[in-house]
């Protein structure tokens, strides 16, 4: 048999190639090959038109070149894409056990050609990834060894992503708004960024103007790539330090002043090298009054997590001398605010 159509593409850092048969009765056109009329999966592609439409014009217009074009508008299509510049990222979310295989299968091949066909982006740059349900520091591990990486704008800031290596990339395209807001909050201030990841936040606040920034993660390899990325931006010197430690037990022992700390935990965690486990919302009273030691007078604690249902515990907080406001509507960026559940964002500060 031969092949209607070939395409190669990149399953992490697997390289791929795929070829697609037609075993149904085709049309005369088609065997023709007039097969630009047939559209791939209509539904998915449609939507993917529309908010390519909306989506690509914001963009431009703030200046990005990285951003989320569909994040499971469609329950039967359960999949993210992303835009960094010539590439797309396609992670698909884990089905549900209802839904066959051979059934998931055939949907996750119809998102590939059409996502090509819409977005005419080579198929040496779809870069595939499945994304499941992950405890504590298990998204990050390495899936391979390639190491290809490019560099990306986010509002000014020059950011280094790797699209294969890694489950993420190295950048969370939905906090590309805190972290403009956190530039736009750290002129003059000491920073403190906790759950650092690659350091991304840490970039905005000391182009912000920073006096000073700690970035503190338990992974060397991530403050490596922090180190890199300030370096990219020109951001050098004694006044931004790198700490490599497991943060809440360094929280619980650190010493000094911050004005502005950003910290974005992770839901849960049981990682090996902690001592205790961390459940965000169990936990998050007890993380307050750790930070509240380190907050100077008039400081401000911008706190993210991604628990769905995640609540906060206003009375609890008031007993500690804290007061907190949700502006996670206002940090939802626009390829983001068709699921107004990828995150929550709350400012915090000393109770008047």
């Amino acid at each position: 048999m031969r092949a209607d159509k070939q395409f190669k593409l990149n399953n992490g850092a697997l390289q791929c190639h795929q070829k697609n048969y037609s075993i149904s009765q085709r049309s005369a056109e088609q065997i023709s090959g007039n097969n630009d009329l047939q559209v791939i999966a209509p539904d998915f592609s449609n939507r993917l038109k529309k908010n390519i439409a909306k989506i690509g014009k914001w963009a431009k217009k703030e200046g990005l070149d990285c951003y989320r074009i569909y994040d499971a508008d469609l329950p039967e299509y359960n999949v993210a894409v992303d835009v960094y510049q010539d590439s797309l990222v396609i992670q698909e979310y884990a089905a549900p056990k209802s839904i066959p295989e051979e059934t998931a299968k055939r949907r996750l091949t119809d998102i590939i050609r059409a996502s090509i066909k819409v977005t005419g982006v080579d198929t040496n740059n779809v870069v595939l990834k499945v994304r499941e349900k992950k405890k504590g520091s298990s998204q990050y591990n390495k899936l391979a060894q390639k190491s290809s990486t490019m560099t990306v704008n986010e509002y000014g800031a020059q950011l280094i992503v790797n699209l294969h290596d890694y489950l993420d990339t190295g950048l969370f395209l939905d906090h590309k708004i805190t972290r403009r807001k956190l530039g736009e909050m750290a002129q003059g201030k000491d920073f403190l960024n906790l759950f650092a990841y690659t350091g991304s936040a840490t970039v905005h606040a000391a182009l912000g103007g920073a006096k000073s920034t700690t970035t503190v993660d338990m992974s060397n390899t991530y403050l490596e790539w922090a180190k890199d990325n300030m370096k990219l931006n020109g951001q050098v010197g004694r006044q931004h330090q790198y700490i490599q430690a497991d943060c809440l037990q360094w929280l619980a022992k650190a010493t000094g002043s911050y004005d502005l700390i950003f910290i974005d935990p992770p839901t849960f965690s049981n990682s090996k090298r902690m001592e205790q486990s961390f459940d965000v919302q169990r936990d998050h009273v007890t993380l307050m009054r750790d930070l509240k030691r380190l907050l100077s007078s008039d400081g401000t604690i911008v706190f993210s997590n991604n628990k769905r249902h995640f609540k906060m515990d206003m009375a609890a907080l008031e007993e500690i001398g804290l007061t907190a406001k949700n502006i996670s509507d206002k940090t939802l960026p626009l390829d983001f605010s068709r699921n107004k559940h990828i995150h929550n964002c709350w400012v915090i500060s000393h109770k008047s």
